[in-house]
Formats: C-alpha cells, sequence, structure tokens
C-alpha cells in the first residue's frame, strides 16, 4: 500500500455514490453501508500509516505520478502529521455511524455522504501534503465539500444563512492564501515545503535555483496573508463571525467533524509553516505578538459567550472558538513543548467535542429542538447519554484525570515560559466556561420537559418532530461510550503517550533537516 492512497480512498469513491444511488433507487441500506465500508477503509489505512510512520526514522514520502519534488506534487508524512490523520480518520468513521441513525429520514442521504468523504479527503490531504499549493488545493476541497454539507437542512433558513457565511468567509480565505503564495514563490521560486525549508536554511536543492533576493518581504507578507486565512478558517477572533451560524444550521455529526478537525486544519498548517519550514523567522517575536493577543482575545470571546448563548449548537460552537484561542496562543511560543501542547490538545479536542456533539445530538433527536430552556429536564429520561454528556463537559472544562486536561496542562507549560499572564488565561476561561456547561446541565436535569419545539428531522422541512417516545437510541450511545472510553483512555495513559507518541512527533516536526533529506534523497535517487 502507498502513503499517497489514505485521501485518495474517500475521495475517489466519493464521486461513484450519487450514481450508486441511482443505480439502487435510493436504496438508504445499500448508501450507507457504502458508505461506512469506505469510511473504514481510510481507517485502516490511516492505521497502517501510522504504524510505518513511527516504524521510521525519517519522514515518508510519496510523489504523485512518479513527478518528483519540486517538480511535482508529494506528499510527506512524518509523526506530527500521522497522529492527526489517523485521529481525524476515526472520527469521520464514528461520524458516518452516527449519521446513518441522525439523518434516516432525511432524503438525500447520498449527497451527505460524498460531501462527508469529500471534506475527509480535504482534511486528510492537508494533514498530508508537502506542497504549500496543494494546501490551497485541500482546503478547496474541504470547503466545497462543507459548504454543502453544512447547509444539508436546505429547507431551513438558518442552514442556508450559515452555509452561505461560511462559504463566502472560506473563499475569501483561501483567496489570501492563494495571494501568499504568489509573494512566497516569487522570491523562492518553489511551493513544494521542503525546497522553501532548504533555501530558507541555505540548503542546497535538486532542480530549482537560489532565492531571488532578499526573502524577508516575501516571507512577511506570506505569513501576513497565511495568517488572515486562518483566523478565518479556524474561527479566531475577528473571524469568527461565521461559526455560530454554521453550527447551528449544520447537522449535529457536521459540528462535530467540523469542530474537530476542519477548524484544527488551518492551526496545523500554520504549525507546519512556523516549527518545520521557517523555523528561526527574523520576525518572530512580532508573529509571536500577534498569537498571543488574538489567540487571548479569542479564547476570552468564546468563554464569555458561552455564559449567554440560549441554543445548545451555538453553546458548543464558542466551545471550539474557545480552544481555538489556546491554539493560536500557543502558536506564538516556538518551543517544543509547545508542539507537543498542540499536538496532544488537537487531538484530546477533536475527540471530547465530538462526545459533547454526539450526545447533545441526542438530546435534540429527542425533543426536536435545541434550545436549551426547551430541553429542561430531558437528562432525567436519557441516563446513559446524560452521562456521557457529563464526561465531555468535564473533559473539556479540564477536569483530571479526563484528558483535555492533560492538553490544557501542556499548553499552560508553554504559555509560562513566556509569561504567566498569558498562562492565567487558560485557568480564567477554563472557569468560565465551566459555568456555562453547569448551567447547560442544570437545565438538562431539572424541570419538566418541553415538547413539540424547534426544527429537525422531518423530511420536507417545517417543525421538527418530537420523539419522546423513541428512548435512548443505541447506535447514539455505542458511539458515545466508544468516544467516552478514549477521553478516559488518554487522560489515564497521558504520560505514556506523551513520552512515546507525542514528544518523538513533535521532535521530528522540528527536525527541519530530516524534513528536507526524505524529499530530496527521492529527488536525487531519480535525477542520478
Amino acid at each position: 500500500m502507498e502513503v499517497g492512497i489514505v485521501p485518495v480512498i474517500p475521495l475517489g469513491f466519493a464521486f461513484f455514490l450519487p450514481f450508486l444511488s441511482i443505480a439502487t433507487r435510493k436504496n438508504k441500506k445499500v448508501i450507507v453501508g457504502y458508505a461506512l465500508t469506505v469510511l473504514t477503509t481510510a481507517f485502516l489505512a490511516s492505521l497502517w500509516l501510522f504504524e510505518r510512520v513511527y516504524s521510521s526514522n525519517e519522514p515518508l514520502v510519496y510523489a504523485f505520478g512518479n513527478w518528483i519534488a519540486p517538480i511535482g506534487i508529494v506528499f510527506e508524512v512524518d509523526r506530527f502529521s500521522a497522529t492527526l490523520v489517523l485521529t481525524a480518520s476515526l472520527g469521520f468513521l464514528l461520524a458516518g455511524i452516527y449519521s446513518a441513525k441522525y439523518l434516516s429520514e432525511w432524503n438525500g442521504l447520498e449527497f451527505f455522504y460524498t460531501f462527508l468523504l469529500g471534506l475527509e479527503a480535504g482534511n486528510l490531504g492537508v494533514f498530508m501534503t508537502g506542497d504549500a499549493f496543494n494546501v490551497f488545493v485541500m482546503f478547496e476541497v474541504m470547503g466545497a465539500s462543507a459548504y454543502a454539507i453544512v447547509g444539508f437542512y436546505r429547507t431551513r433558513s438558518e442552514a442556508i444563512e450559515g452555509a452561505f457565511k461560511y462559504g463566502v468567509s472560506g473563499a475569501v480565505a483561501t483567496s489570501l492564501y492563494f495571494l501568499a503564495l504568489g509573494f512566497v514563490y516569487a522570491s523562492f521560486g518553489t511551493l513544494n515545503m521542503a525546497d522553501l525549508s532548504a533555501k530558507f536554511h541555505g540548503m542546497s536543492f535538486p532542480v530549482t535555483t537560489r532565492l531571488f533576493g532578499d526573502p524577508t518581504l516575501a516571507l512577511a507578507l506570506f505569513f501576513a496573508l497565511t495568517i488572515s486565512m486562518v483566523i478565518v478558517k479556524s474561527a479566531i477572533f475577528p473571524g469568527h463571525y461565521w461559526l455560530p451560524d454554521a453550527y447551528q444550521g449544520a447537522p449535529i455529526p457536521v459540528g462535530a467533524v467540523l469542530s474537530g478537525f476542519i477548524e484544527a486544519a488551518g492551526i496545523y498548517v500554520l504549525a507546519r509553516y512556523l516549527y518545520t519550514l521557517f523555523h528561526g523567522l527574523p520576525f518572530d517575536w512580532t508573529l509571536s505578538l500577534v498569537f498571543f493577543t488574538l489567540g487571548a482575545a479569542t479564547a476570552f470571546l468564546g468563554s464569555i459567550m458561552m455564559l449567554v448563548q440560549k441554543d445548545v449548537k451555538r453553546l458548543i460552537a464558542y466551545s471550539t472558538i474557545l480552544h481555538m484561542g489556546y491554539l493560536f496562543m500557543t502558536l506564538g511560543v516556538g518551543t517544543q513543548l509547545a508542539l507537543i501542547a498542540i499536538d496532544f490538545h488537537l487531538v484530546n479536542h477533536a475527540i471530547a467535542k465530538m462526545l459533547l456533539f454526539f450526545t447533545v445530538g441526542a438530546f435534540i433527536y429527542r425533543a426536536g429542538t435545541s434550545r436549551i430552556e426547551e430541553l429542561a429536564g430531558i437528562g432525567r429520561a436519557m441516563p446513559v447519554n446524560t452521562f456521557l454528556f457529563g464526561i465531555a463537559t468535564l473533559s473539556l472544562v479540564g477536569v483530571p484525570p479526563l484528558n483535555v486536561f492533560f492538553g490544557k496542562m501542556l499548553i499552560f507549560d508553554a504559555l509560562m515560559q513566556v509569561s504567566p499572564w498569558l498562562a492565567s488565561v487558560v485557568v480564567i476561561t477554563s472557569a468560565i466556561a465551566a459555568w456555562a456547561y453547569f448551567k447547560a446541565f442544570l437545565y438538562l436535569w431539572r424541570g419538566k420537559p418541553s415538547e413539540g419545539h424547534g426544527h429537525g428531522h422531518e423530511e420536507h422541512g417545517g417543525k421538527e418532530k418530537a420523539k419522546w417516545d423513541v428512548g435512548e437510541v443505541w447506535t447514539f450511545n455505542a458511539v458515545g461510550v466508544v468516544l467516552a472510553a478514549l477521553v478516559i483512555a488518554l487522560g489515564i495513559f497521558a504520560p505514556v503517550l506523551i513520552d512515546r507518541v507525542f514528544h518523538p512527533a513533535a521532535a521530528q516536526a522540528m527536525d527541519y533537516q530530516g524534513y528536507i533529506e526524505a524529499v530530496k534523497k527521492l529527488a536525487e535517487a531519480v535525477l542520478h
């Protein structure tokens, strides 16, 4: 099996799904079975890739069409990217399983899974690519799929509004990044990541020529535009405005993958540029100040806005904004500890946030509403789901020994290397978020349930039917139990995982010479 096959699996099979639907007269069992088979295959391929990467002392490189870098597009996977590829492929698989029941009453299921597979392909592609231009391509693949799938409830005004805001904002963001590529290409004469790093660090690389003039201005413009793109894509203040509307209008499984993996893609890209390609930038303190300021503002905005939300989907949306703020702040530290914290928190946040989304989705599925006050008392009728909801909220707040506590602890330690005031942002905003979650839990556990409100599963639009007679859905609980087990296991075994998985990942990601040599070796082998 080749390294490059992992994102090709969901992308390639996605195209056949609408035709399969026509051939089987929209048989939902066939559609779901096909999609879950593809998602499972992608997960197994990611597991194989993870094992191969950790068995190798250097990043794995795959050249598409046997065109060597920097002429052709290559995938370059190191341990940092492998951890995110494995987590994302598992998350998409669980989202696919959850969606089979959650969206079973809706028409157009074949298109939902087509877009979900496209979203996964773009997401994995961002994590795996070794070419700066291909980052743009993969963001476009993610974007086209995300805008469509956010608007899956096409008969609802909030879904259309959320998809429109997301689409316009995302298109502007990727256009900024495309412009950034022009500046860096004009100076470096290449967009291959290894080649860019080689030229920046004064190392030779096959085929391409030396730098054109002083690259400082080109890099300054490149980072200014790339950071602007990430501010929107990862919902960092002031580019966060689209996210609450997108989450409110999208199906619950879509919000789960957006929060866990799509918003995280921008953080990953910046980490790759800062910590691998251009480590030691001459204007690194200016960049750090931007990260600290905007990250702290984002964290405070997210936590405070959580307190005033009346819709549970919007509450989760601002929770995601809060955690993206933590990650954005940590990007500015520039140490190996900071990169360990970023990688570990990306994984932990994705798993815990998916658990939160899926438990909330079970409440919405039964009550027919996402308004917190109208969900009052439903927790007593769904004790298993409520217990899982409690685990998710405790983890995201940072209660030991659950997984997010250790991610936050690493972020706190990394920020302490810079300033205790920066580190205190994590503590203060976590306390505010804890109060918001506690208020939501009280509503879910106390009071008389309100029936017949909301807007959800009826196939032809209009009001959503409340399902007070369905009880707890075993599919939702099964997926939740898997995620809860991971939340607990990643917390209990955090010291071992940090030592054996995430510390080696950060060390390899910061080894720019190894990153360059892996691609250079392949190119020289072909040329000679």
